[in-house]
């Protein structure tokens, strides 16, 4: 009996284990601003016990939403001031030739990885902007994209010495990969406007080049490199700048 009992409690455990992991990387579909369209999008759910994984570790291309072959593994958490990243962007053997090393630079023209992010439920047309690159230079915006109004563009860059932002990055060339960290007030996120303790509109993003570059300026663009989504922006040419695209991140 006692052996019977065991394996149908470690069946037990295994099914609960997996419904909460179900439950942390699910999809949802959401209408476009316009109504015309419904999309599908990604929802993760984290916790402050631990680090919630992606389970996923193949963002999609932004044009056309074909999984790409690189791998991106991202792992988040939250407390009651911050909200945790850990990521590695696998598969990435030029990583040494960005040039960018200051903050604020267009570091966006090469290899980045990225966060759109806004609070509520809703695909909002301001969100804030977060970029790390393989030499742990860190460029951080308000975006105001109205793309559901008067159709323009801007981005207020932030000074990391009010936001307080921590991030460092390591770099394992032997592998070609590079690791990122990201500690993020939330009162920074809970923009433009703090609607919801725990939902949040969020992309990541990721631009991997796929040639080698002899200039230090060198500019990615369609040809050279490949524009990854956590949900694809399915644009006809790279765009990340897709709030309707956005997923969902739902603190638990």
């Amino acid at each position: 009996m006692t052996f019977i009992r065991n394996i149908l409690m470690t069946v037990f455990i295994c099914c609960i284990s997996c419904k909460i992991s179900s439950q942390s990387n699910q999809h949802k579909w959401v209408k476009t601003h316009s109504g015309s369209d419904s999309i599908n999008v990604p929802v993760l759910l984290i916790n402050k016990k631990k680090f919630t994984k992606v389970k996923n570790l193949h963002f999609y291309n932004s044009v056309g939403g074909k999984s790409i072959v690189e791998e991106t593994k991202i792992q988040m958490k939250y407390d009651e001031n911050y909200l945790e990243i850990k990521f590695e962007c696998r598969n990435n053997p030029r990583m040494n030739q960005n040039y960018y090393t200051e903050n604020n630079s267009p570091m966006f023209t090469q290899e980045v990885f990225e966060i759109f992010i806004s609070n509520g439920v809703n695909s909002e047309e301001n969100y804030i902007e977060i970029q790390l690159n393989p030499n742990n230079a860190l460029y951080l915006a308000k975006i105001m994209n109205g793309y559901q109004s008067n159709k323009k563009f801007t981005n207020i860059p932030i000074d990391n010495k009010d936001a307080k932002i921590v991030h460092r990055v390591v770099k394992d060339e032997a592998n070609a990969t590079w690791s990122g960290y990201l500690q993020i007030p939330l009162w920074l996120i809970q923009y433009p406007e703090e609607i919801s303790d725990t939902t949040f509109r969020m992309n990541m993003y990721r631009i991997i080049s796929n040639e080698d570059h002899t200039l230090e300026k060198w500019k990615n663009n369609h040809e050279n490199s490949t524009f990854a989504c956590w949900s694809s922006t399915m644009s006809k040419r790279p765009q990340f700048h897709a709030p309707d695209y956005f997923g969902f991140l739902i603190l638990d």
